[in-house]
């Protein structure tokens, strides 16, 4: 149990960036959380973390083992919580309090609540559509789905699927401009722009990377009404694949500098602590990883 501890400990502080954020998340105090880390440390035979008076940045080796640590601890929470599977479908009851993202709720999400109700007839879903920022135990959800951001003690963080953001505008807004070869040419372009994430736009290609601040022509909190705006030829927009998808396949979009990717993020399923055991929910969590992780771009 000490290694798991130290182990939790090793993951959240590289998730948080400092111990004292990842001693929040974990709900104990920094003293606790430093030890812990050191324990590991002395097993290991080698630094995990480098430590200045102003930062914590990890190692090469603990870079190189974040993605395998955070894949352990999420198999042992899955374990511990049990698992739907060896349960008869309709023996499983109760009711699911979710928050889901507008549009991802509308692109992408909708089948698979329609497979979970068809698999699983005696859990009710309960669906708020919300874009804003949410505590799910402190706002009542069992299940709080949205990119990656950092949250209070008390649950815990599943990924569901990369998500990746995709520049793109119509063919015939493309046709009158000037052609794109670079990122830093957009300052150039009417750009349409998601409010307030994005404030600027970053790339990344072979190593480098490279921030663009815009003056966006459109700005709106609404992804749906930015892409009916990029398909009207009103300027470029960098949205999530998942909304942009279908207007790529049908040709009224098209990829710009393709050859530049938008940094990557996550979409993640957040858990109170005390609803982790719920195999309702761990039904629900497979069905939606299935549908996210299907026909991506």
């Amino acid at each position: 149990m000490d290694r798991i501890l130290s182990l939790r400990a090793y993951v959240a502080t590289l998730k948080c960036g400092s111990f004292s954020a990842a001693a929040r998340e974990l709900n104990v105090v920094p003293s606790v959380l430093t030890r812990r880390i050191q324990e590991l440390e002395g097993e290991i035979g080698e630094p995990l973390f480098i430590r200045t008076t102003r930062s914590v940045a990890p190692t090469t080796l603990a870079s190189i083992h974040a993605d395998r640590a955070t894949r352990l601890l999420t198999e042992l929470d899955l374990l511990l919580r049990g698992t739907a599977s060896t349960m008869d479908q309709h023996t499983i009851q109760g009711k699911l309090k979710i928050k889901v993202p507008t549009a991802l709720a509308t692109f992408r999400l909708r089948p698979a609540f329609l497979k979970f109700q068809r698999s699983y007839p005696n859990v009710e879903l309960d669906i708020a559509l919300i874009d804003r920022h949410i505590s799910p135990v402190e706002d009542g959800y069992d299940l709080a789905i949205g990119v990656v951001q950092l949250h209070p003690g008390g649950v815990m963080e599943e990924v569901l699927c990369p998500l990746r953001h995709v520049l793109c505008a119509a063919p015939h807004y493309l046709r009158a401009r000037e052609q794109l070869s670079h990122p830093r040419q957009l300052a150039n372009h009417d750009c349409l722009t998601f409010f307030p994430a994005q404030a600027k736009w970053e790339f990344e290609k072979n190593g480098a990377q490279v921030s663009v601040v815009h003056r966006p022509k459109y700005t709106c909190n609404d992804l749906r009404a930015l892409l009916s705006a990029a398909l009207a030829g009103n300027g470029l927009v960098l949205l999530p694949d998942y909304v942009v998808q279908a207007a790529l396949d049908a040709g009224t979009l098209e990829r710009v500098l393709s050859d530049w990717e938008a940094p990557p993020l996550e979409i993640r399923a957040v858990i109170p602590r005390h609803r982790v055991g719920d195999v309702a929910l761990l039904a629900l969590l497979d069905v939606l990883k299935e549908t996210l992780n299907h026909d991506s771009i």
